[in-house]
């Protein structure tokens, strides 16, 4: 969460929480003082503070200051039309901010950790198959917003809550900060 909250601006910005699952991110926003809607498309997330909806068709009153995807954008159906619509959805100043993984990066020793068995390459390859790949996310948000930072970091050890994966694992993390892009006159 340090980086999501290290890139937005300052509370009480209004702040998209875009395929938010289970809410903790929105939640702790709100404790820090943001204006959070949290969306999600899966109705097993509904709750006080989770709107179930599809960031497609999404429409809110207000601009927002920042519009994140944490971990979610993988999962879209639709990658141009999820960012056509953050863009939408976002102030002319504000900021995109992504935290995703780049599944298509992982190597046979992160597979075979993840599954706890050697060969497990296609078995990762087959799991992750309908997600979107790190580089078609990445490609799709450059060709609709100015990219301002882009790292590469670790991610498995965050998602298997496993420490001493930090050291070792490929990198699949993506963490990327976007602006719209100026119009021009």
């Amino acid at each position: 969460m340090d980086f999501i909250t290290s890139c937005l601006p300052p509370a009480p910005a209004r702040v998209l929480d875009a395929g938010c699952g289970d809410g903790l991110l929105a939640d702790t926003l709100r404790a820090d003082g943001y204006a959070v809607t949290a969306i999600d498309v899966d109705p097993v997330w509904a709750r006080p503070g989770i709107r179930i909806a599809d960031i497609c068709g999404f429409r809110d009153g207000e601009a927002y200051d920042a519009v994140v995807f944490s971990l979610s954008l993988h999962h879209v159906d639709d990658l141009g039309c999820a960012l056509n619509a953050a863009g939408a959805l976002l102030r002319p100043s504000g900021r995109l901010v992504v935290d995703e993984f780049a599944h298509e990066a992982a190597d046979a020793a992160i597979a075979d950790r993840y599954f706890g068995a050697a060969g497990s390459l296609p078995r990762w390859r087959e799991k992750h198959r309908s997600l979107h790949t790190g580089t078609a996310m990445l490609e799709a948000v450059a060709r609709r917003f100015a990219i301002t930072s882009l790292t590469r970091v670790p991610y498995l050890h965050r998602y298997l809550e496993d420490e001493s994966l930090r050291e070792v694992e490929s990198v699949l993390g993506l963490r990327l900060v976007a602006e719209r892009r100026q119009e021009s006159s």
